[in-house]
């Protein structure tokens, strides 16, 4: 007789070798499990669910190609995130993917799942790690494209109940010496042609540097040029909304740098009139500005962000995606 084991309770089959039933072999018995069998019966029940599943993506962003296709499906809005390195650009994005998951960004505002789970998972992979007190010095893994050339991106989905709609979001995540040459050199430009099509730009300063002395000009300055790039250089729709998001706001406060406004004013000097500053602390290790500050408020900002191609597209009309998509110039 093959190894196994009867499912009703009161048969002595593993003792006796005797089917209950008096089913010669016990195995010809309907209520006898096999070894396959068995092995499916004692494992965790999975109830049948009709909702459809989506493969995980390999890598740890998206590329253009991926992009273009998962932006066929559905409207999604790009957000364009520029930072010199070390200004929070990654923290930011994981701590959005956190606050997502748990459902702590904002009322009526659910966590619908992502392309790049994996990614996001990659980058949080020294903070969940970490067992000691505080915070480690580097909370998450500095981005590195898998394409040194071309623009990387992370992908949330949120169900929102006000209205009831489906958003999908892609950040840009791109190594600070991206934003670094693009101020020093106009040639740099054609890496950043994407933000053409950007619902949003988001421009990543530290709050410290906008508090100190020696370093409050430098970083004006900077983002001045790095403003005059995107009129003239990359020449990105000038009704676009540009979020100043000040990070590192758990070590200055809550209260936003006087600096910021002035970062505001030079963009609408230059033309960008839909300008915003959003103070955040991604992770914090003081009471009075707990880990997520700021990012409800963030979310705001890129969900009443709106283009002509955002009101047409989502009817999912393919032809008027297919105009859309001849738009998207990734990669060129």
């Amino acid at each position: 007789m093959s190894n196994g084991r009867c499912s009703l309770a009161e048969c002595t089959l593993a003792v006796t070798g005797v089917c209950v039933l008096s089913h010669s072999p016990a195995s010809a018995c309907p209520n006898f499990l096999g070894d396959s069998e068995q092995l499916h019966a004692s494992g965790p029940k999975v109830p049948n669910s009709e909702l459809k599943t989506r493969q995980l993506s390999a890598g740890n962003e998206l590329g253009a190609q991926e992009l273009s296709t998962l932006m066929a499906r559905r409207y999604g809005k790009i957000v364009g995130v520029l930072g010199e390195t070390g200004t929070g650009k990654t923290s930011l994005l994981s701590a959005l993917y956190l606050l997502a998951s748990i459902g702590e960004l904002r009322a009526g505002l659910t966590f619908g799942g992502s392309s790049t789970l994996v990614g996001f998972e990659q980058r949080l992979r020294l903070l969940r790690g970490w067992e000691g007190p505080g915070l480690p010095d580097q909370i998450v893994e500095h981005t590195v494209l898998a394409d040194p050339r071309r623009p990387g991106f992370v992908h949330l989905t949120f169900f929102d109940m006000r209205p009831r709609t489906t958003h999908d979001i892609f950040f840009s995540d791109l190594p600070g010496e991206w934003t670094t040459d693009l101020i020093k050199r106009v040639s740099a430009a054609n890496r950043f042609l994407f933000l053409r099509r950007a619902d949003v730009i988001i421009i990543v300063v530290q709050a410290p540097s906008l508090l100190r002395p020696e370093r409050r000009h430098n970083e004006i300055q900077n983002c001045r040029i790095l403003l005059q790039r995107l009129r003239d250089a990359i020449g990105v729709d000038m009704q676009i909304p540009v979020v100043f998001v000040i990070t590192r706001c758990d070590l200055t406060g809550p209260s936003v740098p006087p600096a910021a406004y002035e970062l505001a004013a030079t963009s609408q000097d230059f033309g960008f009139a839909n300008t915003s500053i959003v103070p955040v602390a991604a992770f914090s290790a003081r009471e009075d500005v707990p880990s997520g500050f700021g990012f409800g408020d963030l979310m705001e900002a890129i969900l009443e962000s709106t283009r002509d191609d955002a009101t047409v597209g989502r009817d999912t009309n393919f032809e008027t995606e297919g105009r859309m998509l001849a738009r998207f110039r990734l990669g060129v």
